[in-house]
């Protein structure tokens, strides 16, 4: 653990998730603690927000400024940091706050979604030593989860070791340690702060101690600082001190933009109707031509309403779901990836009709051509960048779906059987995908009702509707959950409306899920 407390600079990795946080927006002066008892107040970083009296840096007022810019957040009290928390906790609802986050929010989305920071000091560990050393396996994937999570979401994860050594041979340190270096992220080693103190800081095995003054942040002696809590505060206050300096450097000249642009094609007029043949994955594509539809349900959920009128650019979308022989195509080259904490692909769930065998992703015989399931978020997203195209926003796949008369189902306003779409009481699994030509929608779409439900690109918000843009929706910027249409072949037939709307963890890897892509000209 011979790094820095703090290091000198960030990375350009760390640079891109911040600015794509700002396009989402989140505010660049707020930061959020993701912790435990060591990151609640009143002990960490709160007295920063008292003003003057209730704090003294000492020879350290080069810092002032810095609490100047993050001020509001050091007091500010987490949803995400509470005594006995884990990395389990911080993805469990049921660690939540009730009377502030909604149902089945995590207290990490909870309070990425009520602050919007730029920046979380994630701190864990010392809670879960005992666990991990009866088995090391879940630590590392929770944390990878917490930090995708927040990447996800434009949050720049700033890990920290811990002081103490429960689990006895610093397995935890060493983690989080490697995963800063890996996903290329800010490191507060903490833990080598500790190790000059007297007791190394600590007062019992995992607790730190107090100076003898009424702030935790009083650094106007010498002698405080070889205390704990007052050396934790002074080197988070010290790396947050870092982030700012170096995100609000001024660009260099390697950022500016040419001074003489190219000149833009001439546009292509592609034909309503039209199909084209990805060259990556084989899959036809169908072209919708640009227009406006009225999306949405009075009459259905809540989260369908209000009705409003939308206008979409052209686009092309696939006609059928993406089968088990084009996933399988794509491991083959990308392989089955962890991302969010999990791997895209959940060959142990039913219906999942493709297996690694010898080091080749190959389809059941006889499932070539049926959807793929089991697949998060992530690796649906990740399979359309692959093949050169992306999942369809939610505006987009219902246009396809429900065209410009607002139609209740893809092929109508009649109610569907069997012949027109697989759901409840038409059998207990995935059909082949392109069978069922007649429930296709009004531009030609397959079984954009049933079989498989469909990954969209949108986060998901209940009130989303309520003020959503006119022209080209592409969903909340912020939240983990991710919207899923269409229903399955266990859906009741009000699961296979055109404006129904579903929604689950970007992680979740369901047996009914699938998706097709979309590809923005």
């Amino acid at each position: 653990m011979d790094l820095p407390v703090v290091p000198s600079g960030i990375s350009e990795r760390t640079r891109e998730i911040y600015r794509r946080g700002l396009l989402m927006g989140n505010d660049p002066r707020a930061f959020s603690k993701v912790g435990d008892c060591h990151s609640v107040n009143p002990y960490f970083l709160a007295d920063f927000d008292k003003g003057s009296g209730g704090y003294d840096l000492g020879e350290h007022a080069d810092l002032q400024i810095t609490i100047d810019y993050f001020q509001g957040s050091f007091g500010r009290p987490s949803l995400a940091a509470k005594q006995g928390l884990s990395t389990a906790g911080v993805l469990a609802s049921l660690w939540s706050d009730w009377k502030q986050c909604s149902s089945n929010e995590t207290p990490l989305d909870c309070e990425f979604r009520l602050h919007r920071p730029a920046f979380a000091l994630i701190s864990l560990g010392t809670n879960e030593a005992y666990d991990v050393k009866l088995d090391k396996t879940p630590f590392e994937g929770r944390l990878r989860r917490i930090i995708e999570h927040s990447i996800d979401q434009g949050v720049v994860p700033i890990l920290s070791t811990k002081a103490d050594n429960d689990e006895g041979d610093h397995y935890i340190n060493f983690v989080t340690a490697r995963l800063a270096l890996e996903y290329e992220l800010p490191l507060w080693n903490f833990w080598k702060a500790m190790q000059s103190l007297p007791q190394h800081g600590m007062r019992s095995a995992d607790h730190l101690t107090f100076a003898p003054t009424k702030s935790f942040a009083d650094f106007s002696q010498p002698e405080y600082l070889e205390y704990g809590m007052q050396a934790r505060n002074l080197t988070a206050l010290q790396m947050l001190d870092m982030i700012r300096r170096e995100i609000t450097r001024p660009p260099g000249d390697h950022d500016a933009a040419p001074t003489v642009q190219p000149a833009p094609d001439e546009p292509i007029i592609h034909q309503p109707g039209e199909t084209m043949v990805s060259p990556v994955d084989g899959m036809t594509l169908v072209y919708i031509p640009p227009g406006r539809f009225e999306m949405g349900s009075n009459s259905g959920n809540p989260d369908e309403s209000p009705v409003h009128t939308v206008s979409l650019d052209g686009y092309w979308i696939d006609r059928t779901e993406v089968t088990n022989a084009m996933f399988a195509n794509f491991l083959n080259q990308a392989g089955n990836q962890t991302e969010g904490g999990i791997a895209w692909l959940d060959i142990g769930k039913p219906f999942v009709w493709i297996s690694d065998r010898g080091g080749t992703w190959q389809a059941v015989n006889g499932k070539d051509g049926h959807p793929i399931v089991g697949v998060s978020w992530y690796g649906a997203k990740s399979y359309c960048e692959w093949a050169g195209r992306s999942l369809p926003t939610e505006a987009q796949w219902e246009y396809a779906a429900a065209g410009t008369d607002g139609l209740r189902f893809p092929w109508g306003n009649e109610g569907p059987d069997c012949n027109l779409s697989q759901f409840w009481g038409c059998g207990d699994q995935p059909v082949q995908a392109g069978s069922l030509p007649s429930g296709a929608s009004p531009f030609r779409i397959y079984e954009m009702a049933g079989i498989v439900a469909e990954w969209v690109n949108d986060r998901y918000a209940p009130d989303y509707y309520q003020g959503s843009p006119t022209e080209n929706p592409t969903g909340p910027p912020n939240g983990y959950y991710r919207v899923f249409r269409g229903g399955s072949w266990g859906s009741s037939y009000l699961g296979l409306r055109t404006a129904h709307r579903n929604w689950a963890g970007a992680d979740t890897r369901g047996s009914d899920i699938g998706f097709r892509c979309a590809l923005n000209p």
